[in-house]
């Protein structure tokens, strides 16, 4: 009896000298457990309940808090503007963390555009940026593309007015073929199987690559159980993108003009000519992963707030009645009636406002993509550790009382000023702010006005009877309403 004590007080007295230990002055959080740190709460985040307990922590800890998982994983959550707007402008928090289940795709490297930092980032972000623009991305020559893929869409959901349709992943391939033309000249047909499979495995990702995948905090669980926790799916979707756009790589070889090159992979293809290209990434897996990138942003977060503003219109139809008065007041009615344009918006202040109020109200990326500390660094009275995950937590910050008073009710009457002209409010931050905000901003708000005004022009949306709509939600890596379908009727 005497050795058995002796041994559970040995081990007991190791496991409390490697303990887990809050770093000097590091934000404040719940307790740890010896080794395990925040374990209770690295469960709570798996079952999916890490919302509900950052609330009641802020409550405890304040807007700057910190959590310590298991393997001694630091994650430093900002839940106000403030704290948010300045590390975002600093440098010391402009890295990307280094997790196995985001990096999956890219084998285990930092490449591409948004889970890649340092120099190799700065520069490939500039180039995706500049020759973007050259093709056109986030200009009035734009519209023409939006406009085409408007025309796919209406005549796809007017064969199916027969009866409710369903919106989720309606706006899918809409959203991306406008990007996809600018970056391979090319664009998928909802009719073709190769169109459906490549939806799948850009929401296969999202959702396998969300916070409550325990290989994101264990990523020793794939040895245990290398088939499981979407491991295998997530394989099968990097295997299957790099296959198709070694293909697109083929094909432009073979087509390849210098003098005149057509897309960003032309383009892309060219700078890899260079000398030193290697040294700055410019290669066939680097190229991969950018286009994985533009595939994944191009479509997943503007199709989903297109979805999250048809919700909202038929949970609101005197919001949408409103703007539609609106666009008919500026495009016109029946024969008179135009297409809108990107610079209608001018003449479109409660269109406007009700699109930053869908941005405000659903947070489609509630958390940013994380940050992370490059080196110990001040902030709001802390020390935050090297190597930290930083969380940028958008979706406080849109519905923060002591800011908006109502941040519940849906409205858009909120962004008006008194003379009846719209006003920007820098507290909404749909796209992220400062060094690393959204690459795809400029291209994202003119597709959200166009299509989004080109909807309510043609339709009419009201909600199918027989289901309860909420807005309640499933996040992953982006906030997905619930499945909802809804009634169209053609507008005259």
């Amino acid at each position: 009896m005497l050795t058995v004590v002796l041994i559970a007080g040995l081990v007991l007295a190791v496991l409390w000298s490697l303990r887990v230990k809050r770093p000097t002055n590091y934000p404040p959080g719940p307790p740890m457990f010896l080794i395990f740190g925040n374990l209770f709460e690295t469960f709570r985040s798996l079952k999916g309940d890490f919302e509900v307990m950052v609330k009641e922590h802020r409550k405890k800890y304040g807007d700057i808090m910190a959590y310590i998982m298991p393997g001694n994983f630091k994650i430093v959550h900002l839940l106000n503007y403030d704290l948010i707007k300045e590390s975002c402008a600093r440098q010391e928090f402009s890295g990307r963390p280094s997790n196995f289940i985001v990096l999956y795709r890219s084998f285990q490297k930092k490449l591409g555009v948004i889970l890649n930092d340092g120099p190799a980032w700065q520069e490939h972000r500039r180039f995706t940026l500049r020759h973007l623009r050259d093709l056109g991305f986030g200009t009035n020559s734009m519209e023409t593309i939006i406009l085409e893929e408007f025309e796919h869409l209406a005549k796809e959901m007017e064969q199916d007015m027969h009866s409710p349709m369903k919106v989720n992943q309606r706006f899918n391939l809409t959203v991306l073929n406008v990007l996809w033309r600018l970056v391979a000249s090319k664009r998928l047909d909802r009719s073709e199987p190769e169109a459906k499979q490549r939806v799948k495995e850009v929401n296969d990702f999202v959702t396998i690559t969300g916070p409550s995948n325990p290989l994101s905090m264990f990523p020793f669980l794939r040895f245990i159980s290398p088939n499981s926790f979407g491991l295998k799916e997530l394989k099968n979707n990097r295997d299957n993108s790099l296959a198709m756009f070694q293909e697109l790589m083929k094909e432009h070889r073979q087509t390849l003009d210098r003098a005149a090159p057509r897309d960003f992979i032309d383009r892309f293809l060219i700078e890899m000519e260079s000398p030193d290209a290697a040294a700055r990434s410019f290669t066939d897996e680097n190229l991969s992963i950018v286009c994985m990138d533009l595939f994944l942003a191009g479509m997943e977060t503007t199709s989903t707030s297109l979805t999250w503003a048809l919700l909202l219109m038929v949970m609101h139809p005197d919001v949408q009645t409103r703007v539609q008065q609106e666009i008919d007041a500026v495009l016109g009615v029946g024969a008179d009636r135009r297409l809108p344009s990107y610079t209608d918006r001018a003449n479109m202040p409660y269109t406007e406002a009700t699109l930053q109020e869908v941005s405000r109200r659903a947070t489609v990326v509630p958390r940013a993509v994380g940050h992370s500390a490059l080196q110990d660094a001040p902030l709001g009275g802390y020390t935050v550790a090297k190597g930290s995950l930083v969380l940028m937590h958008l979706d406080v910050v849109h519905m923060d009382p002591a800011y908006w008073g109502d941040p519940d009710t849906f409205r858009p009457e909120r962004f008006i000023n008194a003379d009846g002209t719209f006003r920007r409010d820098e507290h909404v931050i749909p796209f992220g702010i400062g060094r690393r905000f959204c690459l795809g901003e400029s291209l994202a708000r003119m597709e959200m006005f166009v299509l989004f005004t080109c909807l309510l022009q043609r339709f009419r949306f009201s909600a199918a009877p027989g289901q309860t709509l909420s807005l309640e939600s499933r996040v992953a890596a982006v906030r997905q309403p619930n499945e909802f379908f809804v009634n169209i009727q053609l507008r005259g």
